[in-house]
């Protein structure tokens, strides 16, 4: 198989994956901050919400009606800072972190 059929069979397969696990929809907006949220996390870097509106491409309004929906529905949480509280960070809720650990196991299959 090309690197070429071999990459597009490969997106798609994640695409598919992650729409069953991830409260994706029809927009990439929820898609990049789960993203988003996980990377930073996992790479073990504190990610504020002032930083997560920085970092994506997409308008305040757009961001801010997708993150409230995530943040209301339990797929991320928000914790006060531990060096200055008027500062809140986006993490991952046990609830994305669970679906991600799933979406990892149907990808190695």
């Amino acid at each position: 198989m090309s690197v070429e059929k071999e990459l597009v069979a490969n997106l798609l397969k994640i695409r598919r994956i992650t729409a069953s696990h991830f409260p994706i929809g029809h927009s990439f907006i929820p898609y990049d901050i789960l993203l988003t949220v996980l990377d930073f996390h996992i790479n073990q870097k504190k990610l504020t919400v002032k930083n997560l509106f920085v970092v994506l491409p997409f308008s305040d309004m757009g961001l801010r009606y997708h993150f409230n929906r995530l943040l209301n529905s339990g797929w991320v949480e928000l914790v006060k800072s531990e060096t200055d509280s008027r500062i809140k960070e986006v993490v991952p809720s046990a609830k994305l972190l669970s679906n991600f650990s799933d979406v990892i196991i149907k990808l190695k299959k």
